[in-house]
């Protein structure tokens, strides 16, 4: 299961540790966080590998960045469901 702690956290900019994830969740978010014209940096780094544990950081330029992460997360969710919609009306 993975864990999600906020470390900081101010107008422009969030950083989170997540435990118990994987990269591939983390990279989904950064490279549709990096879309965002209001998004300056997202990035993480994997604290150590055996603990599976990361952190991740978002600013953003002009914008609340836990409204532009929400609406992030929303955008992925959104693409990965239809990926899913796809793949499942080709393996039928």
């Amino acid at each position: 299961m993975m864990e999600i702690k906020v470390l900081e956290k101010n107008e422009s900019s969030i950083k989170f540790r997540v435990q118990g994830g994987t990269q591939s969740v983390l990279n989904l978010i950064k490279e549709e966080a990096d879309s965002f014209d209001e998004v300056s940096f997202a990035g993480f780094v994997m604290e150590h590998p055996l603990e599976k544990s990361s952190i991740f950081v978002i600013k953003t330029e002009g914008k609340d960045a836990e409204k532009t992460l929400k609406k992030i997360i929303e955008k992925t969710e959104s693409d990965l469901k239809e990926t899913k919609k796809e793949l499942n009306s080709l393996f039928k």
